[in-house]
């Protein structure tokens, strides 16, 4: 059977949802943005007349204003966002039971089983006309028989737009448009690929499998399928578990970290959430990795295989500061770090036992003393027990750690894999 998959993408979501309270700001450039006091000054989102004005999202604010001295700069409201995106998501399950996020403000939904003898993009325009009246906010949406096309659509034609991309037209909508414009194809391989002259997504699908495969690897094969159009990854229940290939967070420091003290204390900060989050999900990590951005903003990561999973906080602090030690020699000043454990796996997929029965003793113990943490900071909130040596660390006042659940890898990730 042929497929219906819409994806729909919210137009400028966090500007849009600022102007719900704010309408006096539909006709100036306005901009929200993260802190700057607290060195989070970049461009998060911009609504159409700063767009217009050739403000960027992710681009620093100064470099903002320098394209546009009058940019109204909007503080940003996570909690506000995640409500409104939660009741999107609601609305579009009164449609589907399959309707997968891919982000706050994107999501796929499968109508295949349900879109009967409907016109896809009379529905599609359906939807978009009922956000736009129940929410004040709008969308595009893309209609395709694959969710790799029905993403593209979404980014065809925006602002408020449907397109529909189907098996017969693909070739001469999708083939034309620049390589960097499939998903998955990011800065790095944009490049790569424009060194052996593959520009377009017409030249990826024309290029010999084979060739895209030894190049790029199995990345390369997959992008040759997206093309082509091959993709039959399928859209995930509404009510599906999410899975997590790592659990991790990071934090830019209000100021910067000058010594081996003040590191300890914000890796051990960091540490105690990524286990408290490993426990809560039930997930062991196999792997600690550390990222460090120094104060002229080159990253550096390191990771190690762990002699057996956890989700100790000890265990992961320790290997941390062991990768921290062993690879950075303080020629200047840290920006910001970061702590993840990669490879996760269930907590009762059954770990081996130790052979020293004081180990395995010790292990126990800390296991009841986190418990009893973890049921004190979840009664009282996050913070209410920590160490003294997270004290000595450099974190932002407002640092939530369950704003970053998801971890800095989880987020935009290939979903098809």
């Amino acid at each position: 059977m042929r497929r219906t998959i819409f994806h729909i993408d919210q137009n400028c979501f966090f500007a849009s949802v600022e102007m719900i309270a704010h309408p006096e700001y539909r006709n100036v450039p306005m901009a929200v943005t993260g802190d700057a006091t607290k060195r989070h000054g970049i461009i998060l989102a911009r609504n159409e007349p700063a767009k217009q004005a050739g403000v960027k999202t992710a681009e620093a604010i100064w470099q903002a204003e320098q394209k546009c001295p009058g940019l109204v700069k909007v503080s940003s409201h996570y909690d506000k966002y995640a409500f409104y995106s939660g009741r999107l998501r609601a609305m579009y399950e009164e449609y589907s039971d399959r309707v997968e996020p891919f982000g706050m403000d994107e999501c796929w939904v499968d109508l295949t089983d349900v879109i009967g003898d409907r016109d896809p993009k009379e529905l599609a325009d359906e939807i978009r006309r009922r956000v736009r009246d129940e929410f004040k906010l709008s969308c595009s949406i893309g209609v395709s028989f694959n969710k790799i096309f029905a993403k593209l659509g979404s980014d065809y034609k925006k602002p408020d737009a449907t397109t529909v991309i189907t098996e017969e037209n693909f070739r001469e909508v999708v083939w034309p448009l620049p390589a960097a414009d499939l998903l998955f194809v990011g800065g790095a391989t944009a490049n790569k690929l424009t060194e052996v002259n593959i520009r377009t997504i017409g030249d990826i699908a024309n290029t010999p499998r084979e060739f895209m495969s030894d190049y790029l690897g199995k990345p390369g094969d997959s992008l040759w399928l997206y093309a082509n159009g091959i993709d039959d990854s399928p859209v995930a229940p509404a009510d599906a578990e999410r899975q997590y290939k790592s659990i991790g967070n990071s934090m830019t420091t209000p100021r910067d970290i000058m010594n081996r003290t003040q590191a300890c204390g914000t890796f051990h900060t960091l540490a105690a959430s990524v286990a408290s989050r490993l426990r809560k999900h039930g997930l062991l990590g196999c792997n600690v990795a550390i990222t460090v951005r120094d104060r002229d903003l080159i990253t550096y990561e390191h990771q190690r295989t762990l002699f057996e999973p956890t989700n100790s906080e000890k265990v992961i602090y320790e290997t941390a500061m062991d990768l921290f030690d062993e690879s950075y020699d303080w020629h200047t000043a840290i920006r910001s770090v970061g702590v993840r454990c990669a490879k996760v796996i269930p907590e009762d997929s059954g770990v081996q036992m130790s052979m020293f029965s004081e180990s395995q003793e010790k292990r126990e113990e800390d296991s009841k003393l986190n418990k009893v943490i973890d049921d004190i900071n979840r009664r009282f909130g996050d913070g209410t027990i920590k160490s003294c040596a997270s004290m000595q660390g450099i974190m932002s006042p407002n640092y939530n750690p369950e704003f970053y659940d998801g971890g800095i890898t989880e987020g935009k990730k290939d979903p098809f894999k």
